[in-house]
């Protein structure tokens, strides 16, 4: 992750807040940095390839046990993964 409050740079993992829900309860979606669009906004992609759009200032770093989630949910491809 690059230095600095809401900084965030391609492959970072993060967990989007403004995802989250109370009513029914569900966890905020953790997805990587796809592109950073501008002071603002990113565009992030899950495990299974969705992309989505959001602020940087809902955004916060994913915890160890949520990057090893994600990891664990991307299908299956050859060849090292960068």
């Amino acid at each position: 992750m690059t230095a600095g409050a809401a900084q965030y740079g391609r492959g970072d993992y993060v967990s989007d807040e403004s995802t989250r829900k109370e009513r029914p309860p569900e966890p905020a979606w953790v997805g990587r940095v796809q592109t950073v669009i501008d002071d603002e906004w990113v565009r992030l992609v899950n495990p299974h390839g969705a992309e989505w759009i959001t602020r940087k200032k809902d955004l916060r770093e994913a915890s160890a046990a949520q990057r090893a989630a994600y990891d664990s949910a991307v299908p299956y491809r050859v060849g090292p993964r960068p």
